[in-house]
């Protein structure tokens, strides 16, 4: 592990934020005057959701988040902490927001970048003391973590208040196991759920239906994408064989299977209304939409399985990140993916959309955008030095997040700067108020995601695999609620 951020570095970098301010208010230059004043607009502005919660000296005390270190998790993102003005936009407000809490609380923040969080906070938390204040990490690992009765109960955290919007309220509803929350969603992050790039070059060059029009008009659905993915296929280099060197009308990762599910309006588990999650997967809905789902993805050349090839990753950080390379040179129509990847798009030569997973049909009222659970999420550890300080912090990092950081992320990072045209801003924001939260796939009741959801379509039967393993499924829906200290039905429903 390391500390990438000292208590030394943060107390100095206070010093350089009040320095700008003072060169302001003699008269300072043109750029960082204006700059100041932008941000003290910013800050004096605020937002109607201001907890206002009192300030209180901590004496320098370094409050500090456990993250996965970069290279052991690349799905791991930054903007928790920040040396400084920089060129990066959100590093920026990043910096901005926590100076603004170093003042108020006498503060510093620091953040400790683990080869293997789960057990770091394992270790930590068993031993009864731990280095660090936070944890956001995958939301599967969380998950294990709080099975193991090794994170506190946000809920039980004086000050955080989980009605406010900073605080995901789909995560709020959907993660909740009876009256217990141990990780969630909040603006801390800059997690989305999944959405589609696509590739407008080639919705010319094949002259087919952009899904701009098919939203547009309500349709949307498996059907229209499935069109559109199977109208695309060539073999670029004449071999004779499809393979990553060729078109596709879609890459597929096992995962994008059930991402389609869930945006067709179905769910592994829903909570009642005591919070226990009863089982919803399976009905005659679920065995069509599994059935249309896997006709996209069965024929190889025109839907190219990154999750089943042994696609060399080119130097990139894995074959994936190597595969959002090739959409930008007009290998793919389309691509699954969280928008917060979209920078990787940013050199891209042609015009690309950005657009929510399809409905299942026209009738569905809504659209639907699955949260992975390979999402980084926000936890405490069970042992805490100082609850209502951390309570404090939370929620005010959250606050102004929503007033600092969220803006800048969300209208200028995604909006504005790689989002070329205002059908993509309209569709980020549905992608953003749709989020789906299911425990299922956090906590894998049973092995419901990773032996049924999570797999291969082409050689799964979803019917098959849910019998075989339901009542394991409800077993653990079961032992998994009451170990979070709430009685649990007699009889789970299902």
């Amino acid at each position: 592990m390391k500390k990438s951020l000292s208590k030394l570095l943060c107390l100095l970098l206070v010093v350089c934020f009040a320095l700008p301010l003072c060169v302001a208010c003699n008269g300072g230059g043109e750029t960082g005057e204006g700059e100041t004043e932008a941000y003290e607009t910013e800050i004096a502005a605020g937002s109607e959701f201001d907890p206002k919660i009192p300030a209180v000296d901590y004496q320098g005390y370094e409050f500090v988040f456990l993250s996965a270190e970069k290279q052991s998790d690349p799905y791991d993102s930054e903007y928790l902490v920040s040396e400084g003005e920089t060129n990066d936009l959100i590093l920026d407000a990043v910096f901005r927001r926590n100076v603004v809490l170093e003042d108020k609380y006498n503060i510093t923040f620091g953040q400790v970048e683990s080869t293997n969080a789960q057990a770091d906070v394992r270790a930590q938390v068993m031993s009864g003391t731990t280095e660090f204040d936070a944890i956001r990490i995958r939301g599967a690992y969380l998950a294990n973590l709080a099975r193991e009765k090794l994170l506190y109960n946000l809920n039980d955290l004086e000050w955080v208040d989980m009605s406010k919007p900073y605080w995901d309220q789909n995560a709020k509803k959907d993660l909740s196991v009876g009256n217990a929350l141990y990780f969630t969603n909040c603006d801390i992050n800059t997690s989305m759920a999944y959405g589609i790039v696509f590739n407008k070059q080639l919705i010319e060059d094949y002259q087919l239906t952009s899904p701009y029009e098919y939203i547009a008009n309500n349709n949307w659905t498996l059907d229209t994408y499935g069109q559109l993915v199977k109208s695309v296929s060539m073999d670029q280099n004449n071999d004779g064989f499809f393979n990553e060197e060729d078109r596709y009308g879609a890459t597929f990762e096992h995962h994008n299977a059930m991402a389609l599910l869930y945006s067709s309006g179905i769910r592994a588990t829903t909570q009642d209304e005591t919070g226990y999650p009863v089982l919803t997967l399976m009905g005659d809905k679920t065995v069509t939409a599994y059935e249309k789902i896997k006709e996209i993805f069965n024929d190889p050349s025109y839907a190219y399985c990154l999750t089943c090839s042994k696609m060399d990753p080119h130097g990139f950080i894995h074959r994936f990140a190597y595969a959002r390379y090739l959409f930008t040179q007009d290998y793919y129509l389309f691509h699954v993916v969280p928008p917060t990847s979209i920078d990787e798009f940013a050199d891209m030569e042609h015009e690309f959309g950005i657009v929510p997973l399809p409905k299942y049909d026209s009738a569905q009222d809504r659209y639907y955008s699955m949260m992975s659970n390979w999402t980084c999420m926000i936890g405490c550890p069970a042992v805490l030095k100082d609850p209502d300080r951390t309570g404090r912090i939370l929620e005010d990092l959250n606050y102004y997040s929503s007033v600092i950081v969220t803006p800048e992320w969300f209208n200028t990072m995604l909006s504005r700067k790689y989002a070329r045209d205002d059908e993509s801003e309209t569709n980020l924001q549905i992608i953003k108020d749709t989020a789906v939260y299911d425990m299922a796939l956090y906590f894998d009741f049973g092995g419901i995601r990773t032996k049924i959801l999570d797999i291969d379509p082409a050689k799964a039967n979803i019917s098959t695999n849910y019998a075989k393993l339901r009542k394991s499924i409800e077993s653990d829906i079961e032992d998994t609620y009451n170990k979070f200290n709430a009685a649990a039905p007699t009889t789970p429903a299902s």
